[in-house]
């Protein structure tokens, strides 16, 4: 007999009948999460690559005592930081309120942590600066 299939070949047939479909959409599953994360992070940066609003530049400038006392601005991943002419017109508490977390007055230089929001800040400042 060349084809005398035993209780344990019956058994492994039927437990790969069984699991592979479940692995199969497992693995379709996470593929199409990681699709649908690129995605996401795609349409977010295109929509603060578009996004040109006079008020929120206006509202920022005026946090960091306008744009006369903006000498140089930089990011560093998810922190904005900026140097100043005058620290003192610096309003610390409205930054706050926009959102921003850790604030860190060095000297002439306002770090502030913006999150996701960093690389659309840093635009509107650096713009201002140039």
């Amino acid at each position: 007999m060349i084809f005398a299939i035993t209780v344990d070949d019956w058994t492994l047939i039927i437990l790969a009948i069984c699991v592979l479909p479940i692995m199969a959409l497992i693995v379709y599953a996470l593929v199409m999460t990681l699709i649908k994360k690129r995605q996401q992070a795609e349409v977010r940066a295109k929509e603060i690559a578009a996004t040109e609003d006079d008020t929120q530049k206006e509202l920022f400038l005026r946090l960091y005592g306008g744009a006369d006392n903006i000498e140089s601005v930089s990011r560093e991943l998810s922190r904005i930081s900026v140097r100043v002419k005058d620290i003192d017109k610096v309003l610390v508490e409205e930054l706050k309120e926009t959102g921003a977390k850790g604030i860190l007055l060095v000297n002439d230089i306002v770090k502030c942590n913006f999150g996701d929001r960093a690389a659309y800040i840093f635009r509107l400042l650096d713009k201002e600066t140039e």
